[in-house]
């Protein structure tokens, strides 16, 4: 596997094994939890994800709408997410009384007004609680991108195509989405090995 993960923010995110990605989620706090659900099934960025209002969840379709004004691309994407994750999506909007126009995750301060429904939760709240969860467990390298080079790892190591995978990541460019794909070194070296083998 890659070694070269984020030290200080700097480098690549880790991409997650399942074991450390049950971990993470099973220790988040449930808003947290939600929003790195949604982050691993949508191969979305964090910026995104947290700017997801009410109005972008299509419930019937199992899909999430990306407006171009939160996306890094400028263009609107649809995602789509697990039957379970969408029903908690609903939920969470309606608990909460959430209008059409409210964001989904967003700041909950006792001392503000319900005001700051209206402002998204920053993402370093978000990475504040992640890198807690992760410091609390020996976890290192990790951060909010790790969800989505994950999901982009995984689908590569399914047998996608790199044209099928850009589909869901939303990359402009296949140049750009392969550098996000870890890619096991051993492996690569076994493979060339046997093909040396055989001619």
């Amino acid at each position: 596997m890659t070694v070269f993960h984020k030290v200080n923010r700097s480098g690549k995110s880790k991409v997650l094994s399942k074991s450390e990605r049950d971990l993470i989620q099973t220790a988040l706090p449930e808003k947290y939890k939600l929003i790195a659900e949604t982050l691993y099934w949508s191969a979305g960025r964090i910026r995104e994800v947290l700017n997801i209002r009410v109005r972008n969840l299509v419930p019937d379709r199992g899909m999430v709408v990306l407006e171009r004004d939160t996306t890094k691309t400028k263009e609107t994407r649809e995602v789509y997410l697990p039957h379970e994750l969408m029903e908690k999506l609903v939920l969470r909007s309606t608990a909460m009384g959430l209008a059409s126009s409210d964001y989904l995750f967003f700041n909950q301060s006792p001392t503000k007004s319900l005001v700051s429904q209206r402002k998204p939760l920053s993402v370093q709240s978000f990475d504040k609680e992640l890198r807690r969860i992760c410091d609390w467990n020996g976890l290192s390298g990790i951060s909010s991108h790790s969800f989505r080079r994950t999901q982009l790892t995984e689908l590569y190591k399914d047998g996608w195509t790199l044209r099928e995978i850009q589909h869901i990541s939303g990359h402009k460019s296949l140049q750009s989405l392969q550098e996000y794909l870890d890619v096991d070194k051993e492996v690569v070296v076994s493979k060339f090995r046997q093909r040396m083998m055989v001619a």
